[in-house]
């Protein structure tokens, strides 16, 4: 039986919440995500129960329509809410940051999915910085993390790969964290100053994933429709720093990828011939050859010759560390083809990626010792 699960939003009439909003000028920032267990989206309740003025925008947002790296724009009026809209992501950042300093408190509600390098932790780390600017409360009504609370992954991020796609020097690529939690850590590990208060979720256990609830998945993002999507995307975003396609334009973006160049089948037994320490981090999947054409993005309207990653055992997955062996089979085979650019060091938290004599195996043995530490260092944020 599935778990009977509240997420912040849902207790936004509940006496703590009410004393957090009563009263006050509020901002909300969120998207298609921010929706209750009914779908009712968060901007329709506080703007009927309390005093919205402002809504800012993430990557994508506030309705999700634009791709990545898109964003609405500052100044155009929410069609439901009647509510202005500023934009956090992009052109219209300075206004949306004096509209921001004019409120008395600012509501954050988005659907993380529990990965570093989804840029809506970075939109949380800059809310938090931009209250703490302004001297005004962020209130953060909490959301599960989907793919559960106990797995931390990959590595801790290399100073110099501090980005908007890894905004906090030494975080994992998997935390295991809700975005509440990621608060209170970013708070102090970095010393924002802000105050924060997060509504916290009720029901779920940290060994949670997102089926487990009786909550109704809403894509956050565009490219993100289902949860294995999410299960995936912390080794198949990579590709985004490659001249692979990582499924953009295709209706299982992140659960496939490939190029016209690419041979699948050549990809697929060279994993399969990797030592059993690397085999075992993609042992709770299959890998299935196969054939797309990109509607957009790279490779628009060209064949391309893919895998398909199906998810068979996900708690016998560690995507992070399938990502970089994909990354190093597919680089090897083609090196003339799978150029990197710049933006792989980013995603993947550290520069060594580029190195030819790059040993997967050893860079994650090296990075067990700081997931370790990291995992005492957050039982003094952990809510649930």
């Amino acid at each position: 039986m599935k778990a009977k699960v509240y997420n912040g939003c849902d207790l936004i009439d509940s006496t703590e919440a009410k004393a957090l909003l009563c009263g006050k000028q509020l901002g909300l920032i969120t998207n298609m995500s921010g929706v209750t267990r009914e779908l009712k989206a968060t901007s329709a309740i506080l703007n009927e129960k309390y005093c919205l003025k402002a809504l800012f925008g993430p990557e994508h947002g506030i309705r999700g329509a634009a791709q990545a790296g898109g964003h609405d724009g500052s100044g155009a009026i929410d069609s439901e809410t009647g509510v202005p809209i500023y934009d956090l992501f992009g052109k219209g950042r300075t206004e949306a940051e004096k509209v921001f300093a004019s409120l008395d408190a600012v509501v954050f509600d988005i659907q993380d999915i529990g990965v570093r390098y989804y840029t809506y932790q970075f939109t949380l780390l800059d809310s938090m910085r931009l209250a703490a600017k302004s001297n005004i409360p962020l209130i953060v009504l909490d959301r599960i993390n989907p793919i559960g609370g106990i797995n931390i992954r990959g590595n801790r991020i290399d100073e110099d790969c501090v980005s908007g796609v890894g905004a906090v020097v030494s975080q994992p690529a998997l935390c295991g964290m809700t975005m509440g939690e990621l608060a209170l850590w970013f708070n102090s590990h970095l010393s924002v100053g802000a105050d924060i208060s997060v509504v916290r979720c009720e029901g779920w256990e940290r060994d949670m994933w997102f089926d487990d609830t009786d909550l109704l998945f809403v894509p956050p993002s565009p490219n993100m429709p289902s949860l294995d999507t999410n299960i995936l995307y912390p080794g198949t975003c990579f590709f985004e720093g490659t001249a692979v396609s990582e499924g953009r334009g295709t209706t299982k973006p992140f659960e496939l990828f490939g190029a016209p160049w690419l041979n699948p089948n050549k990809v697929i037994d060279a994993m399969y011939s990797l030592p059993l320490e690397a085999k075992e981090t993609f042992s709770g999947m299959v890998m299935r050859p196969c054939a797309f054409t990109p509607t957009f993005h790279k490779y628009a309207g060209e064949l391309c010759s893919g895998i398909q990653l199906h998810v068979k055992e996900r708690n016998a997955i560690d995507a992070y560390a399938t990502g970089l062996y994909l990354l190093k089979v597919i680089s090897d085979l083609y090196p003339a083809e799978c150029i990197f650019n710049e933006s792989l060091a980013r995603l993947v938290g550290t520069k060594k990626v580029f190195s030819k004599d790059f040993d997967v195996a050893s860079y994650l043995a090296s990075q067990k010792a700081g997931l370790e530490s990291f995992k005492e260092e957050r039982k003094a944020y952990l809510l649930y």
